[in-house]
């Protein structure tokens, strides 16, 4: 599918300018928190290996035990700085999710893109960059605008972010195209909701999202049923 694509360099710009007020612009209007903590508590222990991808400041993972080896990467530098700072133990890289994952990197046990996937052009190709850093048996979590045509704000595949000002889109997909791309790389669905994500100043409308925990059951480049 076509997709109008974003200019990375204005969107790690956006997030440069606000890196250090982050998190505290943003908790205010969003749902998300209870919900990728429960799946770090449940899934996260001692010599377990997390990646944070579009990692923001950190603020997700920085509070994990020393005993968990973190790595984070985003888009902007200045966020990168911000999770260093939270997190001197961790390892945070400039990164654009669409790209293949550093392979020097290895592979993960536990990843988490909360958020970031807003602006994903691309679903098939930055699921399958992470099903390639996924260790068998390891657990995903992930979330996106979820195109529904029968919901407002959400029939259409993409919008401008701030109304146009940033000139800036966020990208929806379907529930249809996400499993699709799970199952081509052998990603098995664990839960699934559709449930709020953040509030849009503008336009000025709840933008649900598809919250997804999903397994790799691909070894060796066969999926395992």
């Amino acid at each position: 599918m076509n997709y109008s694509k974003n200019d990375k360099h204005k969107v790690a710009q956006i997030y440069d300018g606000v890196a250090e007020i982050y998190e505290e612009i943003t908790k205010p209007m969003t749902y998300f928190q209870d919900s990728v903590q429960t799946f770090l508590q449940e899934n996260v222990c001692a010599g377990k290996r997390v990646l944070d991808l579009g990692c923001g400041p950190g603020h997700l993972t920085s509070s994990l035990p020393l005993d968990v080896e973190v790595v984070g990467l985003d888009i902007s530098t200045a966020m990168v700085d911000e999770a260093r700072r939270k997190r001197p133990s961790g390892t945070y890289l400039v990164h654009d999710f669409h790209q293949s994952l550093p392979a020097e990197l290895g592979k993960f046990d536990v990843i988490v893109a909360n958020g970031c996937f807003d602006f994903c052009e691309d679903l098939a190709q930055v699921i399958g960059n992470v099903a390639e850093v996924l260790a068998y048996g390891g657990r995903f979590y992930f979330t996106v605008n979820e195109y529904r045509e029968e919901l407002p704000f959400h029939d259409a595949r993409w919008i401008e972010a701030a109304g146009g000002q940033a000139d800036i889109r966020i990208f929806f997909w379907s529930f249809s195209e996400t499993a699709s791309a799970l199952e081509t790389f052998g990603l098995q669905p664990l839960k699934y909701q559709h449930a709020p994500g953040w509030e849009s100043e503008d336009p000025q409308t709840t933008i649900y999202y598809g919250y997804w925990v999903v397994e790799c059951l691909r070894t060796k480049g066969k999926v395992t049923k």
